[in-house]
């Protein structure tokens, strides 16, 4: 049930030492009920400093990004490694790598102006900003976040944060203080954010077993009831077809729903292991690719648009994948 001996190891030490900013011991729910993943997500979710690799050198301070690149918040070498999405197929090293202060990397996202934005959810606890082909810290947001989770960007540049335990703040762009702090409706451990083309913010929920739906400048969510969930953890909305994908902790399911026709999933790919974050790209090319994350494979899976074959397994310089993006800056 536990996967590699090593992320035993981590789940062991989760369960003793609590070292997240906001988290305690007594938040975490016992390895017989949950298992490995209750201890990558509540409360306290990172692996400790002796449990991580050395953090590497920069292998630059800017990259390219004139194509759409793979962004990979992991955890375990406290940095975001940066891919050529051009180049999956041959499970290339990354361009380029933010560690500056990346501690606990979860969330990523990326505005219009190609600032790229990383949920350090330990450390500091806090949503920082690198501007475009950069991997050198811009600026902070750490008012009204608590233990941020996941990250989405509207086309007005409003930044949407989920924070541990339950809430999503927003913020209008430039600022660094919330406009809004949305709590309630069923929301327990909001975690993967995802927009669609009209604005409508989806919210991957674990601890609720749900997925919710914020609505264009709305301030209540929605549960959207959709069946064959467990334990949701990332979404992704691919604005071509309009499908919803979303990757399921303790079914070990990616679910990819056409919210327009049913609240079933019209596909389910299974056979990675722990699926965890996912991304898909809708503004560079190819339009609709989508990646995923695997904790138990130490892999990130990319799909064409359209397929729900996996075509490429990235692992170079992957350790402990918590965060995804792919998007051209």
């Amino acid at each position: 049930m536990f996967g590699s001996p090593r992320r035993v190891l981590i789940v062991a030490t989760l369960f003793v030492i609590a070292g997240c900013s906001g988290g305690t011991a007594s938040q975490t729910p016992s390895a017989t009920s949950q298992g490995v993943n209750a201890f990558v997500h509540a409360g306290v979710p990172f692996a400790p400093p002796m449990l991580r690799t050395m953090v590497r050198p920069g292998i630059s301070a800017s990259y390219s990004t004139r194509k759409s690149l793979v962004f990979e918040g992991d955890q375990e070498e406290a940095a975001v490694n940066i891919y050529q999405t051009t180049k999956l197929s041959s499970n290339p090293s990354p361009i380029a790598t933010i560690h500056a202060a990346a501690g606990c990397p979860y969330g990523l996202a990326v505005d219009k102006s190609g600032t790229v934005y990383v949920a350090d959810n330990c450390g500091g606890s806090d949503v920082e900003e690198y501007s475009k082909g950069s991997t050198t810290l811009k600026t902070r947001i750490t008012d009204g976040i608590s233990n941020p989770l996941g990250l989405a960007i509207d086309k007005q540049g409003t930044l949407y944060v989920s924070n541990y335990p339950a809430s999503i703040t927003e913020y209008a762009k430039g600022t660094t203080t919330p406009s809004k702090t949305i709590t309630g409706g069923g929301m327990t451990d909001p975690f993967g954010l995802a927009l669609d083309k009209s604005g409508n913010l989806y919210i991957a929920d674990f601890g609720a077993s749900a997925v919710f739906e914020l609505p264009a400048g709305g301030s209540s969510v929605t549960n959207l009831n959709l069946s064959g969930l467990g334990e949701p953890l990332g979404v992704a909305f691919d604005q071509k077809t309009g499908y919803l994908w979303e990757t399921g902790g303790s079914g070990n399911v990616i679910n990819v729903y056409d919210l327009s026709t049913s609240t079933s999933p019209i596909e389910t790919i299974s056979g990675h292991g722990d699926p965890y974050a996912i991304s898909t790209e809708n503004a560079g090319k190819p339009k609709g690719e989508v990646v995923e994350s695997d904790l138990d494979t130490d892999s990130v899976y990319a799909y064409k648009p359209g397929s729900y074959t996996s075509y490429a397994t990235l692992t170079t310089d992957i350790e402990l994948p918590t965060g995804l993006l792919i998007a051209k800056p």
